[in-house]
């Protein structure tokens, strides 16, 4: 009678857990913590995911183009990822606070390099190092909730690679897949996917000497991941290193536009166009295509008359449909969003590397359509971002 009892209450509890905890209530917030959203001359919180010693090179390089300065500086927090092996205990370290000598590896040159590129960069750019020791099926946990109690408005992670160190597999292809995917479901802030592939690998070393010309492109399909990568583009407008080329896909007549989207899509492109006008290294450019042949079309067309350095896109939320129809029944990396996973594809042809953005989904975002403020930089509306 007994072990009847403990099984029926095994079999009902089981799926009311199931239905009543979910792991990810504690990450999603309903308070925006976007880059669209930041007000500026104000620090920038970033959560860098490493993997692997080769991941940290593209990762820095994105960083100083991201134009770190005195009255916007970063505070990076370094979080580097490694897969246990067998039944050993998932372990999360503060390397500011550890008590005890974390040995592994690969984390001395890691940390090094991170040093290196503080020393100079130091008015600008403060690193705080964590390691996190556990399975990959949970593993983005480590990250949204560092990510939350740090305040953080954007998490950068590494596309897929394959790496191994001494000691354990270093997340393997599909890991890498997994992680970046549930963070993306799960994060309290941003999110950018950085696919690096060669064009940030320049010798760590030479940063003080290095002195030369990066050429950008903005890929900007409309929605809020386009708004929040421009945003982030503007960022980089700053930087003398920088050119900047923004082109807006638009639809024949307004196809498929959703009305609201559009006007929030506007509002963000007359802002940066407002602020940049005067930029000689910021050009912006209008494509009007009629479906996704067109838009490969117009794409490949850029890939071919320019070299670029950098494609930054949005991800997905927000696009007109007319825009990628036909586009999405071969996308293979569904975690780069169509437009990123053809810029990034073998076929397309190009050693640039990608920034695939996605804004901050807000907890009550799948129910109701984003507050009209975001159609305003934050500035507007302090008040609605701190």
């Amino acid at each position: 009678m007994l072990v009847l009892l403990v099984t029926m209450v095994t079999a009902i509890a089981t799926p009311l857990i199931q239905i009543l905890y979910d792991p990810s209530r504690p990450y999603m917030v309903n308070k925006r913590r976007a880059i669209q959203y930041t007000p500026p001359n104000t620090e920038l919180h970033i959560v860098a995911c490493i993997h692997d010693q080769e991941s940290v090179t593209g990762f820095v390089n994105l960083l100083k183009v991201s134009n770190p300065t005195a009255s916007s500086p970063f505070c990076v927090y370094a979080l580097r990822l490694i897969e246990f092996a067998g039944r050993a205990a998932p372990v999360f370290i503060d390397h500011d606070n550890q008590t005890q000598a974390f040995e592994h590896t690969s984390y001395n040159p890691i940390h090094n390099a991170l040093k290196l590129f503080q020393e100079s960069y130091c008015d600008f750019v403060k690193f705080h190092l964590f390691t996190s020791v556990s399975p990959i099926r949970t593993m983005y946990q480590d990250i949204c909730e560092l990510a939350l109690t740090k305040k953080v408005t954007l998490i950068i992670l590494p596309f897929r690679k394959d790496s191994l160190d001494s000691r354990t597999e270093v997340v393997n292809d599909g890991g890498i897949q997994s992680v970046n995917t549930n963070v993306l479901s799960h994060a309290p802030c941003s999110v950018g996917i950085l696919v690096d592939k060669g064009s940030f690998r320049t010798q760590i070393a030479n940063y003080s000497m290095r002195r030369s010309s990066h050429h950008f492109a903005v890929l900007f399909f409309g929605g809020a991941d386009a708004r929040e990568a421009l945003a982030y583009a503007d960022k980089m407008a700053g930087n003398s290193e920088v050119s900047l080329t923004v082109v807006r896909f638009l639809s024949h007549n307004g196809d498929g536009d959703n009305a609201m989207e559009k006007k929030l899509d506007d509002g963000v492109v007359t802002w940066f166009w407002v602020k940049n006008e005067g930029n000689e290294r910021v050009i912006y450019k209008e494509v009007v295509v009629r479906n996704g042949e067109e838009t490969v079309a117009a794409i490949q067309a850029m890939n071919r008359s320019e070299y670029y350095d950098l494609w930054i896109v949005g991800r997905k939320q927000g696009i007109n449909p007319v825009l990628i129809e036909g586009m999405s029944s071969w996308s293979q990396n569904l975690e780069l969003g169509v437009i990123g996973d053809l810029v990034t594809s073998d076929d397309f042809r190009s050693n640039a590397s990608v920034l695939v953005v996605q804004q901050q989904v807000l907890r009550a975002q799948e129910r109701v359509l984003g507050s009209l403020l975001g159609r305003f930089p934050c500035s507007t509306y302090t008040s609605e971002c701190t």
